[in-house]
């Protein structure tokens, strides 16, 4: 009996052992996520301030929305320049652009309300292997809520897409 329980103890160790490191051998696939938050001389001072407070708060936020998606077996990374991309097999980059930002009135949606004062995001997102782009996309979101509802909400939108084109693949 007490041989039955040791040698049980060792394959209950052994299978929790293993489920701790396959998931790591399994998470090879890497989106390497380049974020830009499309600021240029068309924007006076405090809209480029915006902007880039938007996209400080999206990028790390679009990396924990991958997380989600774990279970696909890609893993999601912040990288801050096209250099620090390594082509190779099942490592992807994902580029994604801010094209339109209008944080609208937070006074007329309080004020007024019924979408008014509504955050306008639009964004461009490219996902490829390096080679080849696999996915190319533009989305947008209104939101007669705060602008992080909007940023949230294009953030799942991309995971999912990527998520899916990469699993039909």
């Amino acid at each position: 009996m007490r041989k039955f329980l040791l040698g049980l103890t060792l394959i209950f160790t052994l299978v929790s052992v293993l489920g701790l490191i396959l998931p790591a051998w399994a998470a090879e696939k890497t989106i390497n996520v380049l974020f830009d938050n499309g600021v240029d001389a068309s924007l006076n001072a405090r809209q480029a301030r915006s902007q880039e407070n938007l996209a400080n708060w999206m990028a790390p936020d679009l990396v924990r929305v991958f997380g989600r998606y774990e279970k696909s077996g890609y893993q999601a990374k912040l990288i801050e320049k096209h250099k620090d991309f390594a082509a190779g097999a099942d490592n992807y980059l994902l580029t994604v652009k801010i094209t339109d930002y209008n944080p609208g009135s937070k006074a007329a949606r309080i004020v007024v309300g019924y979408g008014a004062g509504g955050v306008t995001l639009k964004i461009h997102y490219e996902l490829s292997n390096g080679a080849n782009t696999i996915l190319s996309k533009d989305d947008s979101v209104f939101s007669g809520r705060e602008w992080i509802n909007a940023a949230r909400k294009l953030n799942e939108n991309t995971a999912k897409a990527v998520t899916e084109k990469l699993s039909s693949k």
